[in-house]
C-alpha cells in the first residue's frame, strides 16, 4: 500500500512541477513598487493599479484554496494515523488532496499568465530575466 501511495505521489509531482516551476518565473509579492522595477519596466500609474487588483483576486483565491489543501491533508493523516488502514478511502483522500493541490497550483499560474498579458512579452521576459539585479 504504502509503495502504490508513493508512486502515485511521485507521478503527481512529475505532472505538477511545470505549473510550479512557472509560477516560481514571477518574483513573489508586490515587486512592482520597487522603485527600480518600475523604472526598469516603465510601469505606468494604471499598469500599477491593474497588478494591485491582480494580486487582491489572486490573494483573496489563494488564501482560501491554501486552506483547502491543509483541510485535506488533514484528513488523509488522520486516515493514515489509524490503527486500521482502508486503502480506499486513503486512495481517495489522496485524490481530494491532489485535486485541492492542483486547484491552487493553477490558480498561481493564473496570476503569472495575469502578469504577462499585463506587461506584454518583452516587459514579462524582462522581469524574469532581471529581477534579481534589480533586488
Amino acid at each position: 500500500m504504502v509503495r502504490n501511495i508513493s508512486s502515485v505521489i511521485l507521478l503527481i509531482i512529475y505532472l505538477i512541477a511545470p505549473v510550479i516551476a512557472a509560477g516560481q518565473d514571477v518574483p513573489a509579492g508586490k515587486w512592482w513598487y520597487n522603485p527600480k522595477i518600475q523604472k526598469n519596466l516603465d510601469l505606468s500609474k494604471k499598469e500599477v493599479a491593474k497588478l494591485d487588483q491582480l494580486f487582491a483576486n489572486s490573494r483573496r483565491k489563494l488564501i482560501k484554496l491554501k486552506s483547502e489543501v491543509e483541510n485535506e491533508q488533514f484528513e488523509l493523516d488522520q486516515l493514515l494515523g489509524q490503527k486500521k488502514v482502508n486503502d480506499a478511502k486513503v486512495k481517495k483522500q489522496f485524490q481530494k488532496l491532489e485535486k485541492a493541490r492542483n486547484k491552487l497550483a493553477n490558480e498561481r499560474l493564473q496570476f503569472v499568465i495575469g502578469v504577462r498579458n499585463l506587461l506584454g512579452p518583452d516587459r514579462f521576459q524582462q522581469l524574469k530575466s532581471n529581477y534579481k539585479n534589480w533586488q
